[in-house]
């Protein structure tokens, strides 16, 4: 069970009633492995990925990545001090925030490219925070993808999803140990970011 009040299942999903299009099944299987990974006190994050040729591209998925949350390298000797300067929740939290392992990361892309599919979307799980895109997500976000999905696992069994349209460039990208932020837990509300609804398609019988 999860709750959003942008979602609402559809027999035949209609792309002009909704901004993005999700598979049953791979939501599915996406919230048991979320459930999961924050079962076991990590964090969640990945790629959701599409074939080129949907008719939904690129505002759909069809099979959610997850990177191994035991290679997080937030707290890297390089990587720490940057989320620390985002404000005191970062240096409360070291498990608030994500940093690929860069060789998972080429390792994703080459099987993705074996498969003939695309990374469309980064996701992310909030493990104490709402389903919100925050300042620190909007700087995260690779300017590559046009959405961008987050789960809030407040309540495990009850988990809250929310998408968002993301459009920037590379100058709004990254963050650093110079940067003195604070509250960078809290929403963007930038032109850039848009709360997209969303449908999903019925699960396979």
């Amino acid at each position: 069970m999860f709750a959003q009040s942008t979602f609402h299942d559809a027999e035949a999903p209609d792309r002009s009633q909704a901004d993005l299009i999700l598979a049953g099944d791979v939501l599915d299987r996406f919230l048991t492995r979320a459930r999961a990974i924050h079962a076991s006190g990590l964090k969640s994050y990945g790629l959701l990925v599409a074939d080129p040729t949907s008719p939904y591209y690129p505002f759909t998925a069809q099979d959610a990545v997850f990177f191994d949350p035991a290679r997080n390298r937030r707290n890297d000797p390089r990587m720490r001090p940057a989320f620390e300067a985002q404000g005191s929740y970062f240096r409360s939290y070291d498990d608030a925030g994500f940093v690929a392992d860069s060789r998972e990361l080429l390792q994703v892309h080459r099987r993705l490219e074996a498969r003939g599919l695309e990374a469309v979307a980064m996701f992310h799980s909030h493990r104490r925070q709402p389903a919100n895109f925050s300042h620190i997500d909007y700087r995260l976000h690779n300017p590559a993808y046009p959405w961008h999905l987050i789960v809030a696992m407040r309540e495990p069994q009850r988990p809250v999803l929310r998408a968002f349209e993301v459009r920037k460039d590379w100058t709004d990208f990254g963050i650093d140990p110079s940067d003195a932020n604070e509250n960078s837990e809290l929403d963007y509300t930038g032109p850039e970011v848009r709360p997209l609804s969303i449908v999903v398609e019925p699960r396979a019988a």
